[in-house]
Formats: C-alpha cells, structure tokens, sequence
C-alpha cells in the first residue's frame, strides 16, 4: 500500500529538524571560545623592547619586575631586521598593563660595580632581569627602549633638571656626581654633543630638597680633579671630594657678594666653565669696554688677567690681542698692540649692580684728571702679567680723547721694567760721554808710584830683617836681661839702713855745706874778677829798701 504525498511530506518536516544531539558540539565550542578568551586575557599584554645588548636575557626565563614583584616574561628575544639592535617580546600581568605609557623606564638589572659600591647581587644566581619604573604619562604605548644603565632620577622622583651646555673639554660621564660646596646634591644624566655647534650638552638632576640652590644667579664648573693655579694673583689649590676627586663630576655655586637669585624651572639652561674662578668671574654681567694701546711687549699677559685700581680689582682682561690686523692700528697708532679689558663696577657695588652712566662719566672724570693703565708682573715665577690702573697728574694735560674701532682708548705707559731699561740706557749714554783716558791715565799713575812704594817698604823689610838676624841684635835681650839683674841687686844694696847708704848721705850734705861756703867767692869774683890779684873795691853802704804798701 502506498503512501500518500501527504505524509511522504509530513516525513521529511520532521527529519529535516535539528536534532539534539548537535547541542554538545555547539556548548564544547562555546566553551572553547571562552577559556581561549579567557587564556588571551590571563596572558597579558605583549609589548616590544628594543634593546643594544642582551647580555643575560633569555627567553622563557628573563622576567620583568616592578619593586622587585613579577609583573611579565620575556618571550623571544630575536635581531632587528636592519641587524641595529636587538628586539625582545615579552609578556606582561594584565594587572601590570596600566603601567605601560610613553614615559615608563626599563632597564636591565645585573651585577654592577660603580663608586656608589656592588650591586645587583642577587642576580648572580637567579640570573639577570628587566626592572621596570612606571611613569605618569597617559599616553599607552608597547614599543618600549631599554635603557644600559640604571636611571639617575626615577620618574616621580622630587627635584629639578637642568640643562648645561660647555665645550668639548669638559665633557663629563652619566653618573657623575653633583656637589655643592662639597655635599653630593645630584648626577648627571645625559651627555651628548653637538656636532654643529661643538659643544658638550649635559643633563643634570638636582634631587630635593637641594634643588632650591638651582637660582638665575647660578653658575656651574666642573670639577675634575685636583685644580692647581699659579698665575699673577698667586698659587692656589682646590680639592674636590674624594668622590669627585676620582670620577670629575660638576659643582655649583654663588657669588659670594650677591644675592642668591630666584629659583628656577625644570630644564633651564646654564653655561659650564672649566672652573671655578672662570665661573665666578662671569657673574658681573655689567661691564664697559675700554682698549689698551701696548707700546710693550704683552708677553705673560692672557685673557681673563685681572684688571686693578690700586690693588683692587675692577675688571677682567678680555682679548689679547684684539683685532689686530685693524686699519686703524697701522695707520694712527703705529706698532702698539690693541688689548680689550672689561671694567666690571659691579665688583665694586655693595649689590652688585651699579648705574653704569654714572661710572662712564666718573671714569671720564678720572681719565681726564691722569687715569692711565700700566702692565705689571703679578708672579715672579711665571711672568704673568696684569693690568693695573693709576693716576698720574703729570700726565692729565696732556690727555686726548681717542677711540679705536668705536671703543675708547684707555691712556698707557711704560712697564716698570721698561722704565728701569730707559734709565739704564740714558746712565749708559752719560757714562759714554764722560772723558775717561785722563782719569785712567791717573789713576795708572798713581798705580806706578804706589808700586814703586811698595818696592821701597819690600827693601826695608829685608833690611830689618837683616838686622834683627845679626847675632849682636839677637843677644841684646839677654845682655838687657843681665844689665837689669845687677841694677836689681845694686838698688837693694842703697837701702837706707845700709852702711853705703849712710856714707852716701854724709858726703852729699858735706858737699852741699862745701857749696854754701863757696857761695861768697863765687859771687865775689862774678862781681870784681880781678879780686883774688887786687884789692876790691868798697861799694856803696847798701840802702834799705821801704816797707812795702799794705
């Protein structure tokens, strides 16, 4: 019996239905889906890190840390395509995905030695791994560079930048210290240089709370190693700290004679000099210019040589020479060498600023009144010279007012030494003028006679030598010797209880009473000599003579 295409068609409805059996398969792929899913988002975000070297990165084991927790795994570690450097693909916690913007530090954590001491210990046996610093920037990014060394200043951290540009040397290294006054404030950050503009551009980061020493009245020097200085204000000697003393670094400071200035923004701009002194003279930015006109030699005389006003300092010494092949030098001035000086009266002012129209006009008063410049030794041992400023009355009327390449002229006048070397050559002039044969033929003379005395005192000599040689001249000391024993012993015998001295005694005064008879006779034959033949001659009665006046 056959059916009817009714139910033939009532058949295949049926079987044409979904059977129940395709529920399984469709859950198990649903299933499938959602732990697929489910694994993508437990994996992680993977990101991309380019990196120089990869010394100790291997992939399956290298992780990525954050405070020392894990947050991702290094997956592959391949070349770039240009071979440049080395790409890293790493996976990181989707915790740890918030962390990944533009300004997020990486950098590679292994043993290291540096003057802050031994670090990164711990990896010697858990091997190295990737430290990561996360930043503030709302900016999300997966291409990440990995920094070769540690950050000086960690993003967030307190303080400010600041930017220095020098010349190529005194170029220094990422992480050399900052100091102030000798106490470590900061490190350098970057060093890079510039090869258009040659010169040395230098990132710092002065950490707080210092970095309110960071003012527009800043400057900054390097300092690299022991600093010694002989020049013509003298030997000095700066020590940095041991520190510094063996990696250089870079020191900062004020003048001590102005104000400390207003604190700065992040990533300002400073100037680096070679060293302090060059550093502290560039704080007086007020200055006149004013040109020497040398006569002399300017050998020992260099740029930065102090300028003096009676043994204080007024400004600097700038150029030496300055535009030398000028044509107004060689045809007004001569062979005079030009040299610019900076007179600073901010070295001077009790703030450090001053009203330089009142000081142009005061040094106007002064050059007309006898101020004039003269070059003097400040050092012996090495012929330095500076410029020292003076007034010379003599010299006030004689003044003219010049300029020299639109500058003024500042009036000069011989060294020192140049003036002892013209009074030695007008002595010399004179002594050529004097007539010296007559004096030289005087003078040998007088050397003849002097000579033929000498001859003269020379044959006396002899003779008394010859004299005093004989053997009668050499025993007459004995014979004297003798003469005075008998003389001795003859006084002793006169004493006066001797008996010659008794016999001696009456003879004399017989004598004497001999004498006194004679007396008459004597006086008699003096007066009438013929008186012992005739008779003599009665004389007149004698007459008495008158009492004498009381």
């Amino acid at each position: 019996m056959s059916e009817s295409p009714d139910n033939l068609l009532a058949r295949v409805s049926k079987q044409s239905r979904l059977s129940p059996i395709w529920i399984v398969p469709i859950v198990a792929l649903l299933i499938g889906v959602w732990l697929v899913y489910d694994n993508y988002t437990r994996a992680g975000k993977q990101i991309t890190l380019s990196m120089t070297n990869a010394e100790g990165i291997e992939a399956g084991k290298t992780k990525i840390k954050v405070h020392s927790v894990d947050i991702g795994l290094v997956e592959q570690v391949k070349l770039s395509e240009d071979l440049g450097h080395i790409q890293v693909l790493a996976r990181i916690a989707p915790e740890a995905q918030s962390m990944l913007v533009q300004d997020t530090q990486l950098w590679v954590v292994k043993p290291r030695i540096g003057l802050e001491g031994i670090s990164g210990l711990n990896t010697v046996l858990s091997g190295a791994y990737i430290q990561l610093q996360p930043g503030k920037s709302q900016q999300e990014t997966d291409q990440f560079k990995v920094l070769d060394q540690p950050p000086i200043s960690l993003n967030g951290a307190q303080g400010v930048h600041v930017n220095l540009v020098g010349n190529v040397g005194n170029a220094l290294r990422v992480g050399d210290p900052v100091t102030y006054q000798g106490l470590r404030v900061g490190r350098v950050v970057s060093a890079t240089f510039d090869p258009k503009q040659r010169k040395m551009q230098h990132e710092l980061f002065i950490e707080h709370p210092y970095d309110v020493l960071v003012t527009d009245n800043t400057r900054f020097w390097t300092t690299v190693g022991i600093d010694l200085k002989l020049d013509s204000e003298g030997f000095k000697a700066n020590i940095p700290t041991m520190e510094s003393l063996i990696a250089g670094g870079v020191s900062f400071g004020h003048a001590d004679d102005k104000p400390m200035g207003k604190p700065v923004k992040s990533e300002t701009t400073f100037a680096l000099y070679a060293n302090e002194e060059a550093a502290r003279q560039q704080t007086y930015s007020q200055y006149i210019e004013y040109v020497l006109l040398v006569d002399d030699t300017v050998r020992g005389l260099s740029n930065g040589a102090p300028v003096e006003f009676r043994g204080l300092r007024v400004g600097t010494v700038i150029s030496v020479p300055w535009r030398f092949n000028s044509p107004e030098r060689k045809n007004d001035f001569g062979y005079a060498i030009p040299v610019l000086i900076h007179l600073e009266p901010g070295r001077l002012a009790d703030t450090g600023q001053a009203d330089l129209a009142e000081w142009k006009n005061r040094i106007s008063h002064m050059l007309k009144n006898g101020l004039h410049a003269t070059l003097k030794s400040g050092n012996l041992l090495t012929g330095s010279l500076f410029v020292d400023l003076n007034m010379e009355h003599q010299s006030h009327k004689s003044y003219r007012r010049h300029t020299f390449e639109g500058l003024p002229v500042l009036p000069t006048s011989a060294t020192s030494l140049a003036q002892i070397e013209q009074k030695l050559s007008d002595l010399l002039d004179k002594l050529n003028q004097l007539k010296v044969e007559p004096v030289l033929a005087g003078l040998d003379k007088n050397l003849q006679q002097s000579e033929q005395t000498l001859q003269e005192i020379r044959a006396l000599s002899q003779q008394v030598n010859q004299f005093v040689s004989q053997p009668e001249v050499q025993q007459m000391p004995s014979n004297l010797n003798q003469t005075m024993q008998a003389l001795r012993t003859t006084m002793q015998g006169l004493s006066p209880d001797s008996p010659a001295y008794q016999e001696l005694t009456t003879t004399l005064q017989r004598l004497e009473k001999v004498l006194r008879d004679v007396q008459p006779l004597v006086r008699t034959l003096n007066e009438q000599p013929n008186a012992i033949l005739f008779n003599r001659k009665p004389g007149n009665d004698p007459v008495p003579q008158a009492p004498a006046a009381p």
